[in-house]
Formats: structure tokens, C-alpha cells, sequence
């Protein structure tokens, strides 16, 4: 049986209702054969999903039907804004559409592109490249380039308010994960820099409380998925989960993490060590029971989390769990 350090005691009592209960909340489908690998939802109801064979696919009633938008794009983010304004990165340029997704143009950016973008509006947005954020207040006609440090590149955002932000970043000569804003990303300070700790996705429920997920690599051992979590808005971190016997011999990381409520929240993993909270980040659970019963299809499926209210987990083989509110 495996186990997993808690930041408190872990009951056992209880834990089959909440595990009956998930299950009712989840309906999953499959939409197509290709992995889903970006997404932005503007609403529950309304969203883009982009497949790793370049088609772009639109809903407007929460994954219920879906249509075609665009062929031969093959992003790996988006951000839409609203209905008709959006932005998306592939592995060599950035594109911003303002007819839903039907047609695109690309940016002209003063280096190269990372892999990650946040945009506030239709004009105010950043998207990271090495070792610096490029910034636009004009919707992308224009850019600046912020310094942030070298071999720092951001791979997530989360703005709490127009001028406080906290991004997870990779870091080519240290550990300097997690990085804070309080000016609207004009400048960077490093606030979490533990020997060996990755950070690949940070998310809010409050204007203080934050969470950040990603792995530890402990020699010998693999990569430990491990979740930290901030109470003064990203200013300390400390971490409250890690799993110390993930299946493969290598391990495993956390890729993705988002709430859907101050109370319920998920993560995702690359393989199989998904977990779930309806307390608030007190306890996580594994998405399977002691027998191997789970109730997502598992095993790496999950690639990419996104919703409101309701949450959208999408990954292989075009799959779409949705966890209801």
C-alpha cells in the first residue's frame, strides 16, 4: 500500500463518502484520438481546446457539443478574453485572434518565445521568454522587454490583482521557482528558491492564500510530486504535501494545479499520483482507492486544468473529465 505525507493527520474515516461523492460530480468524454494540450475558458460554459494535431475546437455549453474553429494551429497555450479576443503561443511564434479563434495573426516579438502567457485584457498581457517577460499595453502591436535574470523562464502566471503576481519559473542555473510582482510585471523578485524543488503551476483561492505545485528531486529517489502553499499572498512558501513513493522508479511531478472553489481543488500528475481536496488543501487524496478502483481514467491521461466554478481536466486520447460544481 503506498503512502503520502500530510501536512496534518490523515483519517481514514470519511475518506469513501468523499471518494462515492467525487465520483457523482465527474462525467468524462472523449472528443477526439488526439492529446489535448491547451485551453482557455472564458466562462463554465464557454472555452477553446487545442489538440496536438493542430485543430482547435470551441464550446459553448461546457464540453457538451463542439465546433471547429481553426486547423493547422498548433498551440501549446491560450488565453482567451472574451468571445472573440484571444491569444496563443506555438513552440516558435505568438498569435492573437479577434474572431473567436476562426483566423489568427502573429506577434513580432523582440526575442524568442517562451512557454507560457497571461493577459489582463484585450491590451495588457506578458509572454516569457529566457531569462525575460515581454510585455504589451497596446493587445500585442507593441512589446517591451522586462530583464527578469538569466536562465529564468516563466512557465506559469497567476495575478491576484492588476498589480500583485506570483509565476512559476524554470531555472537553468538554480532554484529559483517562484517569483512575485507587486508594480503589474514591471518588476520581478525571486521569493522561493528551495535546493531542489520545481515548480511548474501556482494558482489562488483569496487574495492570500496561493498554492504551487510541481516536484522535488531527491537523489536516489526521482522526482517527489510536492504541493507548497503561501498564506500571505506569495510572499513565504512552505510546502504541506509531498509523495514519497510515486509509482515509477523515476518518479513523478505535478504539472497542473487549480480550485474550483475555496474548498475543492485538484492536481494533476505525469503519470498516475493525481490528487484532490475538499477541505481546503488540509488533506489531498489519491484519485484511486486500495484496490485500484479510480474514479478518472488515469495513468497519465491528464495534461492540462482549466474551468470556473467547474473544472476540466483534458489530456490523451481527447479526454474530457469535467468536475461538476
Amino acid at each position: 500500500m503506498k503512502s503520502i505525507v500530510f501536512s496534518a493527520l490523515f483519517f481514514l474515516a470519511g475518506v469513501s463518502n468523499i471518494y462515492a461523492q467525487i465520483s457523482n460530480e465527474l462525467e468524462t468524454d472523449s472528443i477526439t484520438s488526439a492529446t489535448l494540450v491547451a485551453s482557455s475558458f472564458i466562462s463554465d460554459n464557454e472555452g477553446w481546446i487545442a489538440d496536438a494535431e493542430g485543430v482547435l475546437r470551441k464550446t459553448t455549453d461546457g464540453c457538451q457539443t463542439y465546433s471547429e474553429v481553426a486547423i493547422g494551429m498548433f498551440f501549446i497555450k491560450l488565453d482567451f478574453i472574451n468571445e472573440t479576443t484571444g491569444f496563443g503561443l506555438t513552440t516558435s511564434a505568438a498569435y492573437k485572434t479577434t474572431d473567436g479563434g476562426s483566423t489568427w495573426s502573429t506577434f513580432v516579438l523582440p526575442g524568442e518565445t517562451g512557454n507560457a502567457l497571461y493577459f489582463f485584457d484585450a491590451s495588457k498581457g506578458f509572454i516569457s521568454g529566457s531569462g525575460v517577460v515581454y510585455k504589451t499595453a497596446n493587445g500585442g502591436s507593441t512589446w517591451s522587454a522586462l530583464e527578469i535574470a538569466e536562465g529564468i523562464t516563466f512557465r506559469d502566471y497567476y495575478f491576484i490583482s492588476p498589480a500583485l503576481g506570483i509565476a512559476s519559473a524554470n531555472d537553468d542555473s538554480g532554484y529559483r521557482s517562484i517569483w512575485r510582482t507587486t508594480d503589474s510585471g514591471a518588476h520581478w523578485i525571486n521569493v522561493y528558491d528551495e535546493e531542489n524543488y520545481f515548480i511548474n503551476s501556482v494558482w489562488f483561492t483569496s487574495a492570500t492564500t496561493g498554492w504551487a505545485a510541481g516536484y522535488y528531486n531527491k537523489m536516489g529517489w526521482g522526482m517527489l510530486p510536492v504541493i507548497n502553499k503561501t498564506t500571505d499572498g506569495g510572499l513565504t512558501w512552505k510546502n504541506i504535501y509531498i509523495n514519497r513513493y510515486p509509482g515509477p522508479t523515476k518518479g513523478e511531478e505535478f504539472l497542473d494545479i487549480q480550485f474550483k472553489n475555496e474548498s475543492e481543488g485538484f492536481t494533476i500528475s505525469t503519470f498516475m499520483e493525481n490528487v484532490y481536496t475538499t477541505d481546503g488543501g488540509l488533506t489531498w487524496q489519491f484519485t484511486y482507492d486500495d484496490e485500484g478502483n479510480s474514479i478518472i481514467p488515469d495513468w497519465g491521461i491528464y495534461k492540462i486544468l482549466d474551468g470556473y466554478s467547474n473544472l476540466y481536466l483534458m489530456g490523451r486520447n481527447g479526454y474530457v473529465t469535467k468536475w461538476n460544481n
